[in-house]
């Protein structure tokens, strides 16, 4: 129970749910050992009656009637509103489990997100608390009064019939013994059914995600086939895990019949031999069926605690991942936005650097165009520059203060960002807008969209900034979209841009509109470009050439031009369009404008 417990520590605010379940588990456990009581007082009275010593009477009869009665209503009482308090404890635990698995996720650093699969974060907040609120509710609405009965059975049985209690008391460890047995084997199966599950469903996210892509290159029954491969396996292990699980349930279950027969032939013994009355063999043979159904329900109540844990476990391991350590919680100010990169190295987890020694400096108000290989650090110096990644040794400063002092949010509460791929949520235009600052009014929304050249096609759309553009703006062309980002830019108006420059896909008019929003975007801000067109390049003040995570150059566009590296010879190259040029371009991610 370790597990559960751990888990049932992250919720809080759940003692009095707890306490009023416990409460009604208590009555319906009495009133379902009263009744037998109440049988046995109306079988011996029939007897009685029937051999002469007692007489028939109707107000007796009407008693009993009305003691069942009375019975049944308070069970269904303790019954009903003990399982509304536990559907409300379930629930409200599924609420506050998820809640700190969504937040905890907020805190973890970008290099879990490099190594995670989407669907596989989603699947561990699904299936593991689905599995861990079921077993609650199980608990809860059932389990509590099933033990509760067992036990006060127990010590009735004593009272009436040692014999037979002692052998109710035996078919407890067999079934434990029997039920512990199938545990491990059964965990070791779900967490293979698991590890296929979340392969598979991950692979299904992605596919749904990129469904224009794998239509465009045919590849459908390739991503079925593979789907399915993995739900055979999930199927194969299955039933490898159901056969093991029936077959000691057979074992337990025969178990159950052995003591049971035991039981009825001492009963039926002892009543004969006028041991104990009629009466009292009718009530013990209800307590005992009524005590082994939930004891028979033991294995299932296992079943449901072993799918609890085996499913919490990765998200267990999720919440044990270290966040982003933020030792300082002192604001980062930014007044002029000057940049500076000194001496910085950086290397991935486990893999070699990929920057050495990177040192170069952005002027408050300037723009700065980073050029090199694919690979070669450029975009990894802009996940520096906001905090996602730290560097392995060296500092990054903007104004004079090291950021790494300076808590994440303020250095990036002062970076906007512009990425390549035009990140959008579903909803409407207006929530993807206002991203960066919900409290924009009407007015900064239309300032914002007509700066980034976005309002005009978004007036000609019926519901205008109310439109809902699709999961990731799948409903807008590409450079719609990316007017959008740079609307949202614009509106977060933050004194430093990291733009990562994506007009290589858009068409002759659409670049020149982005091209016409980006150039005021980037006015009066320190500006970062990862550069993919030479037109954009050549307006920056500064370019920084990279060569294998090393600066090899630092110049203007115009002094570069005449250097003989990197930009020179993407200059020679672009005038030259045959597919061996090409393909020399595309390794710097250059397009030919």
């Amino acid at each position: 129970m370790k597990e559960l417990r751990r888990l049932l520590g992250y919720a809080s605010g759940l003692g009095r749910l707890y306490a009023v379940i416990a409460l009604t588990s208590i009555i319906g456990a009495a009133v379902s050992l009263a009744t037998p009581f109440v049988i046995k007082v109306a079988t011996d009275w029939i007897v009685a009656i029937a051999a002469g010593q007692a007489v028939f009477s109707w107000q007796y009869l009407a008693g009993i009637a009305a003691a069942l009665v009375g019975l049944a209503i308070v069970s269904l009482l303790a019954t009903d509103i003990g399982g509304w308090f536990g559907d409300m404890m379930a629930i409200r635990m599924r609420r506050q489990l998820s809640e700190r698995y969504y937040r905890h996720l907020f805190t973890l650093p970008q290099h879990y997100y490099d190594s995670e699969v989407t669907g596989t974060i989603i699947n561990r907040l699904t299936r593991a608390i689905a599995g861990i609120t079921q077993f609650l509710q199980f608990f809860s609405n059932n389990l509590l009064q099933m033990l509760l009965t067992m036990t006060i059975t127990v010590v009735i049985l004593v009272i009436y019939s040692w014999p037979i209690a002692l052998l109710f008391i035996l078919l407890v460890p067999v079934n434990l013994y029997l039920t512990a047995r199938t545990s491990g084997k059964w965990q070791a199966y779900e967490k293979r059914i698991n590890k296929h599950f979340d392969i598979a469903s991950g692979r299904f996210a992605e596919v749904v995600g990129q469904m224009r892509l794998v239509k465009s290159f045919g590849t459908q029954q390739r991503e079925a086939s593979s789907f399915s491969g993995r739900l055979a396996k999930m199927v194969s292990l299955t039933g490898k895990q159901s056969r093991y699980w029936h077959t000691m349930n057979a074992l337990r279950n025969l178990a159950f019949g052995v003591v049971n027969a035991a039981i009825l032939c001492i009963l039926f013994w002892q009543t004969a031999a006028r041991y104990i009355s009629i009466g009292d063999m009718i009530m013990l043979l209800t307590l005992v069926q009524q005590a082994t159904f939930p004891l028979r329900n033991l294995s299932f109540f296992v079943d449901s605690y072993q799918r609890a844990v085996a499913n919490s476990r990765d998200y267990m391991n999720a919440l044990n991942e270290a966040p982003e350590s933020d030792e300082s919680d002192q604001t980062l100010e930014v007044t002029a936005g000057k940049v500076e990169f000194d001496h910085v190295n950086f290397a991935y987890e486990g893999d070699a650097h990929v920057l050495h020694d990177v040192t170069f400096s952005i002027e408050s108000g300037k723009k700065i165009a980073l050029v090199g290989e694919s690979g070669g650090g450029k975009s990894t110096i802009a996940n520096l520059l906001m905090r996602l990644y730290e560097p392995s040794s060296g500092s990054i400063v903007i104004d004079g203060q090291d950021i790494s002092r300076h808590s994440r949010a303020s250095v990036r509460a002062a970076i906007a960002t512009v990425f390549q791929d035009s990140a959008l949520f579903s909803g409407t235009i207006r929530e993807n807008i206002v991203y960066g600052k919900p409290g924009a009014s009407d007015a900064e929304v239309e300032a914002a969209a007509r700066a980034a050249n976005a309002w005009a096609f978004i007036t000609d759309l019926k519901k205008g900034v109310d439109t809902e553009i699709g999961e990731r703006g799948i409903k807008l062309s590409g450079g719609q979209k990316q007017r959008l980002s740079i609307a949202r830019a614009l509106l977060k108006d933050a004194p430093i841009l990291i733009l990562d420059e994506a007009t290589s896909a858009l068409d002759s008019k659409a670049e020149h509109e982005v091209q016409q929003a980006l150039d005021r975007l980037m006015q009066h801000r320190t500006t970062l470009i990862i550069a993919h067109r030479l037109s954009t390049i050549a307006s920056v003040d500064t370019i920084v050439t990279l060569k294998k995570g090393r600066v090899d150059e630092i110049g203007t566009p115009g002094e570069l031009a005449k250097s003989g590296g990197i930009y020179a010879e993407l200059l020679t190259l672009q005038t030259s369009a045959d597919e061996r040029t090409k393909k020399q371009l595309e390794r710097y991610d250059i397009a030919i404008s």
